[in-house]
């Protein structure tokens, strides 16, 4: 997707507006072809630069088609930092301080050390650490020089102490920071170095002075502290605490976003996480209330609202999958086609591979084979991604479902070893795949009905008392309630 048509349609009417009435007063003269660009590229509905390209071949820009969308975009940047210059509370603190630098520049004393004070206040609430700090380093120039307070000792410890506290918690946000970021990276190394590495490389991660206690000094700090924790617990297959640290997050951005009202954050990565962990868990009461809030969120731009959409979708679809309420699992199929596919928008890998493997096996269990088949195709014919493992796995089982279902069963041993060999390729090839797959190659040669309900029932009850992870398994709850309906 284009980043200006990105752009463009990422503004809300009032921008809008405010853009049109600022090009005017930039372009010279009457030249209006950047507003004409604006309105083309607002009026499409996908990107579509040959289109564009057709439609203003008789204009004499069109020669230097990527210079002038280059200049739109400059604009449009420009206007909306100037129409939004009291509507992000960072360019308000930031502004503030300006002034500051301005007033003291002008002499200005006793204003200056007013908006100081001001600016401060401002800066701790919302968390603008190194705001702070620019702005003791004027207030304590004035000090030293005798041009504002007092000339004491104790109105320069207090200066001194706002100084330290300020770097303080700007050093523990950022050192708590680089444990998220190296956890997220070790991630990233699922599948592909043994587990007992992953967990002691995790563990030296997280093994630092900033770790050892919740930061009590700011609302970021705590929100990262506890994010850190929940990738370790994660890593470490403790889902118990994964869920515990990823319900604190929640709590500690809902609670940030009512003292921060201006802040404008975004908590859909807060709810998101949160349900994830709850179907790792297997706890499902505040799932449906988290769901509703990612569907209603009201998304302020086109890539904020793609990310509503897939969290939605992959959310809603695990949730309804596990209640096997295949009705509602199929409507979010029919969003997921409607917002993504018939639109041609991308999204992330492994949002696409786990919401499209999800999606075939809500068409299986409508019994939707072919329409199965459309939606597994990607993940069974390509190269496998490093990421979603478990989804491309599961994929290979649900494909061996889905031939028993045809009663397409004389092609089962070639599906079973293609399946070993991609599980073992990828690392999840473990007693429960194991016992799938030759209970699927056994239960193919049966020639009774009777003969293969009993071995139906005696396939799923193995596969039940054998402890399955979520990503540690190719085998899942939804294979295993395939089995279960196989035994009725």
């Amino acid at each position: 997707m284009s980043s200006i048509f990105s752009l463009i349609h990422s503004l809300t009417p009032s921008e809008k507006r405010y853009f049109k009435l600022y090009a005017q007063r930039q372009v010279q003269g009457r030249n209006t072809n950047y507003l004409k660009l604006f309105e083309a590229i607002n009026n499409q509905e996908n990107f579509d630069e040959d289109e564009l390209l057709k439609k203003f071949r008789r204009e004499t820009f069109v020669k230097q088609f990527s210079v002038a969308k280059n200049y739109l975009f400059t604009m449009l940047l420009k206007s909306l930092q100037e129409y939004n210059e009291d509507n992000f509370i960072e360019w308000k603190i930031r502004n503030m301080f300006l002034q500051v630098k301005i007033l003291a520049g002008k002499g200005l004393d006793a204003d200056a050390a007013r908006h100081i004070k001001k600016t401060k206040e401002l800066a701790m609430q919302y968390e603008y650490y190194y705001v702070i700090m620019d702005v003791l380093h004027i207030e304590k120039y004035l000090f030293g020089n005798f041009r504002i307070y007092r000339q004491t000792s104790e109105i320069f410890a207090a200066i001194v102490d706002e100084g330290l506290l300020a770097f303080k918690i700007a050093a523990v946000y950022n050192e708590v920071g680089y444990v998220w970021h190296y956890l997220t990276l070790l991630e990233l190394e699922i599948g592909t170095i043994e587990i007992a590495t992953l967990k002691a490389n995790a563990e030296q991660v997280v093994n630092v002075d900033c770790m050892k206690e919740e930061p009590h000094t700011s609302y970021n700090s705590k929100f990262r502290y506890y994010a850190s924790w929940s990738l370790y617990y994660n890593l470490i297959n403790d889902q118990q605490n994964n869920y515990e640290c990823c319900r604190r997050c929640i709590l500690i951005r809902e609670e940030q976003i009512a003292k921060q009202p201006l802040q404008k954050m975004d908590p859909l990565a807060s709810y998101y996480n949160f349900l994830i962990s709850c179907e790792k868990v297997d706890q499902w009461e505040k799932f449906e209330y988290y769901l509703l809030k990612i569907k209603r969120y009201e998304a302020p731009t086109i890539e904020v609202n793609i990310r509503r959409m897939h969290n939605y979708c992959r959310c809603g679809l695990m949730y309804y999958l596990h209640l096997q309420d295949y009705d509602k699992a199929n409507e979010i199929v029919n969003e997921y086609r409607t917002f993504f596919v018939d639109k041609k928008i991308q999204l992330r890998k492994d949002f696409k591979i786990y919401i499209e493997a999800a999606c075939g096996l809500v068409c299986f269990f409508n019994k939707q084979y072919k329409e199965a088949l459309y939606w597994w195709s990607d993940i069974l014919n390509k190269a496998p991604e490093q990421v979603e493992l478990s989804s491309q796995a599961a994929v290979r089982l649900y494909l061996m479902m889905l031939h028993c279902e045809e009663e397409t069963t004389e092609i089962m041993e070639y599906l079973a070893q293609q399946s070993k060999t991609f599980l073992k390729q990828v690392a999840l090839y473990h007693e429960p795949e194991s016992l799938f797959l030759k209970g699927m190659v056994a239960i193919s040669a049966i020639n009774t009905q009777k003969e293969k309900i009993a071995a139906f029932a005696k396939l799923h009850q193995q596969l039940n008392e054998i402890p399955i992870s979520i990503s540690g398994n190719a085998m899942n709850r939804f294979t295993l309630n395939w089995l279960k309906q196989k035994t009725a």
